[in-house]
């Protein structure tokens, strides 16, 4: 019900909100952010903007982050009418499940859905809604739940968690034969690399992957600054990395023998791969509304997670979708702010046709992909009138289904300085 509250309903939120969380309170609560009953405020949230309802009065009684967004909401760029009064609020840093665990914790106490899987994206909600209480709850999840223990320590730091960082610290350490061999390894960032190994045990853990580090490929200034301090390098190996700064073929004399430089300092080649999604029930599909999505399983090419991201676009809700979008999405969650890639991709709608038909719909593009922009395609990429055509054999009408497909092409750009441990590595 998109209308301000009555004066009977606001008391009884005030109430609730004041009240020692009382069973009875958390219960009525908990049936309104369920029911969206009474909801002034709604976000849009994630990728797929999921429409989540809330009610600004309990919003404000637990943060203040949101007591000063509904302060100056008419100077909020953000928000749009959906109608006279019930603004929307878009929040595209945040996974739509972690919004809703943490207004669970808001209205109700409940942390149920609060798990390994998704503490960190729950963190990251509570750190910026300033809501203490999550964030502590948010730490006890065990580090051993958590999917990548790289990035929980990666964030802790990012917000000051001392004491997490230490436990995630001993967690790498009791359990460094195991990880160490990950693909989350691969991902961390310098700063990560140079904090998780302490000066006795780096040169011990890394063991033969230390060879594999493009240490040539560092600034100057951070070699000097990180590397060498840190005691990974013996004396010979700095001199190594040193003169390959000068100059890159160097071969020196050790011995009377011609010792090569014995890092990599090559740059990474083109790696390529093909990303696919079926859409089921396409007829369905057609006919949701405005920002609906669907998304790909993530497949990794060049090291980076890439996602098919097909969705309805029209201008107004009201009017029936009539378009699809066609869009290719790069994980860029665990990257530094200055990392970058370049792509070539062919976006295709696979063809149902038994009889080699070729594919009837077919576009290309290159792009540069960053942290700021890491989601690009085509708006309009085709009519659904059009898509299930049965002549154009795009559509398997018996299974309602079809098929996307993108070939990609990645090569991370060079840069003072690679972007992440993975970009050091063979």
């Amino acid at each position: 019900m998109n209308r301000w509250w009555s004066m009977d309903a606001e008391k009884k939120a005030a109430d609730v909100s004041n009240s020692d969380n009382s069973m009875i309170g958390n219960k009525w609560t908990k049936l309104m952010l369920s029911t969206g009953e009474y909801a002034d405020v709604h976000f849009l949230v994630g990728d797929a903007k999921v429409r989540v309802p809330a009610h600004k009065l309990i919003l404000k009684n637990a943060s203040d982050v949101f007591e000063a967004m509904f302060r100056f909401d008419a100077k909020n760029k953000r928000a749009e009418n959906v109608s006279a009064n019930c603004p929307v609020v878009e929040v595209p840093d945040i996974e739509a499940s972690a919004f809703k665990v943490m207004l669970s914790f808001i209205y109700a106490d409940d942390l149920n859905e609060l798990n390994g899987d998704n503490a960190m994206a729950v963190l990251y909600a509570a750190d910026k809604y300033n809501i203490p209480g999550l964030v502590n709850a948010s730490l006890q999840i065990p580090i051993s739940e958590l999917p990548n223990v790289f990035f929980a320590f990666a964030q802790a730091r990012l917000f000051d968690l001392e004491n997490y960082c230490n436990d995630c610290l001993a967690y790498i350490d009791k359990n460094a034969e195991t990880l160490l061999k990950s693909e989350e390894f691969l991902q961390i960032d310098q700063k990560t690399l140079c904090e998780i190994f302490g000066p006795e045990n780096r040169r011990q853990m890394l063991g033969p992957a230390l060879f594999k580090i493009r240490f040539p490929l560092f600034s100057k200034e951070d070699f000097f600054e990180k590397i060498v301090p840190s005691g990974i390098l013996t004396a010979d190996e700095v001199t190594d990395v040193e003169q390959c700064h000068i100059n890159p073929n160097f071969c020196w004399i050790s011995g009377g023998l011609l010792y090569p430089q014995q890092f990599p300092s090559h740059g990474r080649v083109w790696a390529s791969g093909t990303i696919e999604l079926d859409i089921e029930k396409v007829s369905e599909f057609a006919g949701e509304k405005f920002a609906s999505c669907r998304k790909s399983e993530a497949v990794h090419i060049g090291g980076i997670a890439w996602k098919i991201v097909a969705q309805i676009n029209t201008s107004y809700e009201e009017i029936a979708a009539n378009d699809m979008a066609f869009c290719l999405q790069c994980d860029v969650s665990k990257k530094d702010w200055h990392w970058s890639c370049e792509c070539s991709a062919t976006f295709r709608i696979v063809s149902q046709k038994c009889d080699g038909t070729e594919n009837g719909i077919e576009k290309h593009f290159s792009r540069v992909f960053d942290t700021a922009n890491y989601l690009f395609g085509f708006n309009y990429f085709i009519n659904f009138a059009e898509l299930m055509d049965e002549d154009n054999g795009l559509w398997d009408k018996s299974e309602d289904k079809v098929t996307l497909a993108i070939d990609l092409m990645v090569k991370e750009l060079k840069s003072e300085k690679p972007e992440s441990f993975e970009d050091c590595f063979c």
